[in-house]
C-alpha cells in the first residue's frame, strides 16, 4: 500500500473514531442530564437539560458544531501521525517491522 492512499485511509478511520467519540460523549451528557434531573455540560461540545412538558420528558440538547470539528480533527491528526511514524520505523532484530 502506497503512502498515499494509508495517509487516506487513516484521515477517513480518524474521522469516523472522532464522530464516534462525540456522539459517545452525547449520550453520555444526556444520561447525566436526565438522571440528575439538572442540566449537564460538557464545555465547548454539548449542553443537555432534562425537563417535562405535558407530563413526558423532554431532553433539550445544543450541540456545538466547533467542538465536535475540534474532536474529530485531533482524531484524524493523532491517527495520521500514528501511521506516518509507524512508517519511519526501524526493523528490529529480524529485519521486519
Amino acid at each position: 500500500m502506497n503512502t498515499a492512499s494509508k495517509i487516506i485511509g487513516t484521515a477517513m478511520g480518524g474521522m469516523a473514531g472522532g464522530l464516534a467519540l462525540s456522539f459517545i460523549l452525547c449520550v453520555a451528557t444526556s444520561v447525566i442530564a436526565i438522571s440528575t434531573g439538572s442540566p449537564a455540560t460538557l464545555p465547548g461540545l454539548f449542553t443537555a437539560t432534562a425537563g417535562t412538558e405535558n407530563g413526558a420528558l423532554v431532553l433539550e440538547f445544543q450541540p456545538n458544531f466547533a467542538g465536535i470539528l475540534v474532536v474529530t480533527a485531533l482524531s484524524v491528526l493523532v491517527r495520521v501521525v500514528m501511521a506516518v511514524q509507524s512508517n519511519n520505523v526501524s526493523p528490529g532484530l529480524s529485519g521486519r517491522n
